[in-house]
């Protein structure tokens, strides 16, 4: 009978360490702060399924990390290829489960735009008609191998209305794209995409913190944690030049 039930109890263990592989695991940002996140995810026809793969985990340790929702954090995402592919818009999934699956059945996509191409499908998401809200936070993430040329151009569209850019590039060699002042907390690099989770916390982190927008947290014990400093953030306009008003309502905790 001893033998039976020390079975039974390895099953049950093996059986939860089967179910934990898929949770995400890791802390949350505490902002409550509305932001919305756009991704752009460019691969090469270099990139392998394996990398494929190791992207989709970098992008699940983001999501996980945020809470989602409607009054929260949106994020949207977009596949650079011949013909960018918005995968979906800033408002389609509006739980952190729903953007998890859609993560978990993202299909390669390779190739590369042109710039104005790419800069105008990324401009379509920040956009109401797409679900970007009027006091959020607007944060562009480039994740790239590099070496695309097209990326420059589209992440200079993207500074000119004000949106804070963020650079993951995958690669050994030049880099050609310019990230959001200050370089050191918006551009990061790995050599090979199986060190990308290595990064995730210092990327979450600084996303969370550019989350807060107008101001700045400093002297903090943890993520999103501290003393508030203001700073101040310049009018948008779209690529049309329209105007673009924006309007802050933080609750901080």
């Amino acid at each position: 009978m001893d033998h039976l039930l020390m079975v039974l109890v390895l099953l049950w263990s093996s059986g939860l360490q089967a179910e934990d592989k898929h949770q995400p695991t890791g802390s949350q940002c505490e902002s409550t702060a509305k932001a919305d996140i756009v991704l752009m995810v460019s691969e090469s026809g270099r990139i392998s399924p394996e990398d494929h793969e190791n992207m989709k985990s970098f992008l699940t340790k983001i999501v996980s990390y945020f809470d989602i929702g409607p009054d929260k954090v949106q994020i949207g995402l977009v596949q650079n290829s011949e013909n960018p592919e918005i995968e979906w818009q800033l408002n389609t999934h509006q739980t952190k489960q729903s953007l998890l699956e859609a993560i978990n059945h993202l299909p390669q996509r390779r190739g590369d735009s042109s710039g104005d191409h790419l800069g105008y499908t990324l401009d379509r998401l920040f956009k109401p008609t797409a679900g970007m809200r009027a006091d959020s936070q607007r944060i562009a993430v480039l994740i790239t191998d590099g070496e695309s040329s097209s990326l420059d151009r589209a992440s200079q569209l993207l500074r000119d209305i004000s949106i804070e850019i963020y650079i993951i590039a995958v690669n050994k060699g030049r880099l050609i794209i310019t990230a959001s002042d200050p370089e050191e907390t918006h551009m990061f690099r790995v050599s090979d995409s199986s060190f990308l989770l290595d990064i995730v916390d210092n990327v979450t982190i600084n996303l969370c913190n550019s989350a807060v927008d107008s101001v700045r947290l400093v002297n903090g014990t943890k993520p999103c944690s501290g003393r508030l400093e203001e700073s101040e953030r310049s009018p948008q306009t779209d690529l049309y030049g329209g105007s673009i008003m924006t309007v802050f309502s933080l609750d901080i905790h």
